[in-house]
């Protein structure tokens, strides 16, 4: 018996030759083996986000790594890229915006960091922008305290925050 009698009847239209003409992209594996693999428009811009963000960091350690310093002694604040002059214009103020951070920080973790401080009030998590939260203080001076205090903060290696104040 062949495969088609086996079916009850019923023909079988495709063969091995069909499925091959049918199937017309390769898998990225399969293309970097054979050596005709090119990246997909996706992944550019998540490779170029990356890249951006690795000589951003780079920078960063460069200007700590020269001594670059605030008064205290803390490192400064990481240039973020964006709107500078708005981030600068936020006056001193009871909330504080923390920025940088590892897209699986909890708002324990930062209560926990945070809560040491006097004046700590609570932490909001910005769920819709990981990364991002705010901090409540009961006025500016405990939050300029507690900004100095832990400004460039890593919670992993790879993550030191970044602390202004948050617009009013």
């Amino acid at each position: 018996m062949n495969s088609t009698t086996n079916t009850g009847g019923r023909r079988d239209d495709w063969n091995v030759g069909d499925l091959e003409k049918k199937m017309t992209t390769k898998s990225d594996c399969v293309a970097k083996a054979e050596g005709s693999y090119v990246p997909r428009e996706k992944k550019k811009q998540q490779e170029e986000k990356a890249e951006g963000k690795r000589r951003a960091e780079e920078a960063q350690q460069s200007a700590t790594a020269n001594g670059t310093r605030t008064e205290n002694g803390a490192t400064p604040a990481p240039i973020h890229q964006g709107n500078a002059s708005a981030q600068e214009a936020a006056a001193p103020n009871n909330m504080l915006l923390i920025e940088s951070l590892f897209h699986e920080t909890t708002g324990m973790m930062l209560e926990l960091l945070f809560q040491q401080y006097p004046g700590f009030r609570e932490v909001r998590m910005i769920e819709a922008k990981p990364g991002i939260a705010f901090v409540e203080f009961e006025d500016d001076v405990q939050s300029s305290m507690a900004t100095q205090a832990l400004q460039g903060f890593k919670i992993t290696p790879q993550n030191p925050m970044a602390i202004t104040f948050a617009k009013k």
